[in-house]
Parts: C-alpha cells; sequence; structure tokens
C-alpha cells in the first residue's frame, strides 16, 4: 500500500518530482560580476611562441629515462650489487624524479600566472635533484653502494635484534 501511495505520487510529480536542488539555487554569474566592467580579451593574452618539437622531445626523453630504469632495477634485483650498475642508478633514478616534478610544476604552477613561485620551486627542483645525486654519489664511493644500502633499509626491520646474553 505504502509502495503503491509513493509510485502514485511519483507518476503524478513527473520530471518534477526528481530534482533535488531548487532552480534558483544556481545562477549563472555574470562575467560583469568576475572582471568588473572590463571582460578580458582572450586574443590579447601573451602566448607562448609556438614550438612543435619541445614536447615531443620532452616527451621521448621521459620515456626513455623510464626504460633505462627497468633494466638497471632487474638488474639490481636480479644479479645484486654492482658498482656500474649502482653508479647508473644514482644518476637515472634522481633525473626520473626531477622529469615527474617537474611535469607537476608545469601544470600547476604555470610561470605566466606565477612566475616567481614557479622560478624558486624551479631552482628548489634542481638544488634537491643536485644533493640526491651527490648523496647518491657519496653511498656508492665511500659507502656500501645504492643496492645495499637499499636492501639493508628494507631488512632493516626483519633483522633479528642481539641477544644480551652472549
Amino acid at each position: 500500500m505504502l509502495a503503491t501511495k509513493l509510485i502514485g505520487r511519483a507518476s503524478l510529480a513527473g520530471a518534477r518530482g526528481l530534482h533535488t536542488a531548487r532552480p534558483l539555487l544556481f545562477k549563472a554569474t555574470a562575467p560583469k560580476a568576475l572582471f568588473g566592467d572590463e571582460v578580458p580579451n582572450p586574443a590579447t593574452v601573451p602566448q607562448p611562441p609556438p614550438n612543435r618539437l619541445k614536447g615531443s622531445y620532452h616527451w621521448m626523453n621521459e620515456r626513455a629515462v623510464s626504460v633505462i630504469s627497468v633494466p638497471l632495477l632487474a638488474t639490481a634485483f636480479l644479479y645484486g650489487a654492482h658498482p656500474i650498475n649502482d653508479m647508473l642508478l644514482g644518476i637515472v633514478l634522481p633525473v626520473h624524479a626531477y622529469m615527474g616534478f617537474q611535469q607537476v610544476l608545469l601544470d600547476y604552477f604555470d610561470h605566466r600566472r606565477w612566475p616567481v613561485i614557479s622560478r624558486l620551486l624551479k631552482y628548489a627542483l634542481v638544488g634537491v635533484t643536485g644533493l640526491s645525486m651527490f648523496g647518491a654519489w657519496r653511498i656508492n664511493t665511500t659507502d656500501v653502494g645504492l643496492t645495499t644500502y637499499f636492501a639493508r633499509l628494507w631488512n632493516a626491520n626483519k633483522q633479528k635484534p642481539a641477544s644480551a646474553d652472549n
């Protein structure tokens, strides 16, 4: 009986019964309210000079670094620590991270909209990438190497603590 009443009400209401918001709740905002008296003309916004090769070279470089990292990581997992592989990992992994974070900065901090912040973040990214490459070089030359270093970090909690009885 209750279901019949609900179905009857829905059929009487027609399409109006499916609306969940009042029609006047979402009004279109006039451009004058957003920009004042003058609406900007899209033709006057400065555009970068067209360069059809810049994006394709960047995309190809990103793919190349990704493809190069696969055999390096596979060699580290299968073969173990090797100085040449560790040195290449110390170069390729920071470059791969640099390219990924560079795309984040390009997407979210456009240099035309955020000129100062964009430039500061780019310099910070270059600095952090340089420091990570220097750290990888130091681990490779004065310590055990990147592969052994990360293996020790991975297994740090799995090692049994030394007993006090000995």
